[in-house]
């Protein structure tokens, strides 16, 4: 009997630490978010964006690395097709004075710069497997994730292909 019972705690511990790893993962539906529009505040899902490939990069001031990232991709989309390519900039400081100070001083395009709601940011965190770090994903136009933390230049190459 203590066998069974280790092998079910094994069996659901394993299972769910898969279902875990699999939600924002290469290969796989990309989960749903409903944004909000920082320029203009309208709102959007993610699921309206199917039939174009979308570069989903979430970064915030505290993290230089995700600022970089956000200054690369604006210069990506920039020189890109819109038609082609949707880049969705999603801000997770807490403060909306900082984030557009950061806006404005890194001279990131506001129109492409979007918030979730506070009451959503941990089930965003949650799905897009954004607590060990900020990432970005690149979701092809059937809604699968493409890459995640793809480069300028790779993103550029999906697109082409």
């Amino acid at each position: 009997m203590m066998i069974i019972a280790l092998f079910a705690v094994l069996l659901f511990t394993v299972s769910s630490r898969s279902a875990r790893d699999l939600r924002a993962s290469r290969g796989f539906a990309s989960p749903e978010l409903a944004l909000v529009s920082v320029s203009d505040s309208s709102e959007m899902n993610l699921s309206d964006l199917k039939g174009r490939f979308v570069l989903v990069n979430f970064w915030a001031a505290y993290d230089a690395e995700s600022r970089i990232a956000a200054h690369d991709f604006d210069r990506l989309a920039a020189a890109t097709d819109s038609r082609q390519l949707c880049l969705l900039q999603i801000n997770l400081d807490p403060g909306s004075r900082l984030f557009r100070e950061i806006v404005r001083r890194d001279r990131l395009n506001e129109a492409q710069q979007f918030k979730v709601s506070a009451r959503q940011e941990a089930d965003v965190v949650h799905a897009f497997n954004l607590g060990s770090g900020l990432q970005s994903y690149l979701i092809g136009p059937d809604g699968e994730i493409v890459a995640v933390n793809p480069t300028p230049q790779a993103v550029a190459d999906a697109i082409e292909s």
